[in-house]
């Protein structure tokens, strides 16, 4: 053959293949979140007070996983390192013999100062790991000298998990405990999260909330695996669980967690002179909800998902999602199994309520100049 008419079928031949059809590269497997929003369906809502939940139901019974539920076993321990990679972490031993779940959002009373922990963290039988902590009491909350740490009765609430997994500062629950102040108990001065956990106010409001709700989680012949939260019809998280064990054992401190929110909504609006908000037709709040949870699911799918940074010697694996439109999550997994997921959707109203002092109006009569006031009375 001729160079020219080898280069002629050289020329024919990559035109030929640079028209043929692109070749199809095989869909990437779905991740460990993708599968179980597969595998988990929205269950009928319930109304307490201003609180919705809607149970996410798993399709079929989900097998146990082999994991200690109860961070507050007698075989775990927590310490302030002497040499901390940060100067507020802490130590956590776990002595028993499964694996434990520390959850993203956990207050740690004791120590030098008290604390919330920031990520979730899977710890080994016999391991020790140190997790991530930020402060939830201001400098004058400092110790002389440390005391045993005590875990609370409830999660922080949604707002301050977020930001602590995604922008984790040591002013965060300071500035949002400030603002609340004057809910605490009487005589009771600490300026912490677990001053405001212990206030007889809020706990009062949140008691009916709890007494109503206290048999979701067994419903559904032990399928209910998580639920979606809403307080005065606003969505507040997603939170799921690998199995119905784990969901039972976190239950309360979740739902704590909720009821605050939606106390401190009903304080602040009486402090406003408003009327209470989220009053309105129960059943058509139930159905706006529904079919806004249902519409979070379905993005979850299509979420970009990243891998999260895990604590040293943490043996879970962690998965940080984000929806178009700002919703952010963060999962956690175990050798590919499901294990926790905590979803918290954008909503501006949440920072000014929580992250900027609402006064009175000075007349009531000219509207409401303070900038959240407005909104919380359309919440």
């Amino acid at each position: 053959m001729s160079r020219t008419r080898l280069l002629q079928f050289t020329v024919l031949a990559l035109v030929a293949l640079l028209a043929a059809p692109a070749a199809t590269a095989k869909d990437e497997e779905p991740n460990f979140v993708q599968s179980f929003i597969a595998e988990v369906e929205l269950g009928l809502g319930q109304v307490a007070e201003e609180i919705i939940i809607f149970p996410l139901i798993a399709k079929e019974k989900r097998a146990r996983l082999g994991i200690q539920p109860n961070t507050w076993a007698k075989n775990i321990a927590y310490s302030e390192p002497d040499l901390p990679k940060k100067r507020f972490n802490v130590g956590v031993a776990n002595n028993e013999t499964k694996p434990l779940l520390v959850l993203g959002g956990t207050l740690l009373g004791g120590g030098e100062r008290d604390r919330m922990v920031t990520q979730d963290v899977l710890v080994e039988p016999g391991g020790r790991v140190e997790i991530s902590t930020i402060v939830s009491a201001p400098p004058s909350g400092n110790r002389k000298e440390p005391v045993p740490f005590r875990l609370g009765s409830s999660l922080a609430p949604p707002y301050l998990r977020e930001r602590a997994e995604f922008n984790p500062t040591n002013t965060l629950v300071p500035s949002f405990v400030s603002h609340f102040l004057d809910f605490r108990t009487d005589g009771d001065k600490r300026k912490s999260l677990a001053a405001l956990n212990a206030s007889e106010q809020l706990n009062k409001l949140c008691v009916p909330c709890h007494a109503s709700l206290a048999s979701f989680p067994m419903a559904s012949g032990g399928r209910v695996v998580g639920l979606v939260t809403a307080v005065r019809g606003r969505i507040r998280s997603i939170e799921a669980f690998g199995d119905n064990r784990l969901f039972k054992a976190w239950f309360e401190p979740l739902l704590k967690s909720h009821t605050f929110a939606a106390a401190a909504i009903a304080a602040k609006a009486k402090r406003l002179r408003l009327p209470v908000p989220g009053k309105g037709d129960p059943e058509k709040a139930i159905e706006e909800v529904r079919v806004k949870a249902q519409k979070l699911l379905d993005a979850l799918v299509k979420a970009r998902y990243r891998d999260g940074e895990d604590a040293a010697g943490s043996i879970g694996q962690s998965l940080l999602l984000r929806t178009s439109n700002g919703t952010r999550g963060v999962a956690t997994g175990l050798d590919g199994a499901f294990v926790h997921m905590a979803v918290f959707p954008y909503d501006p109203f949440e920072h000014a309520l929580f992250s900027r002092r609402i006064k009175p109006p000075t007349d009531p009569d000219d509207g409401y100049g303070e900038d959240g006031a407005a909104e919380l009375e359309l919440s």
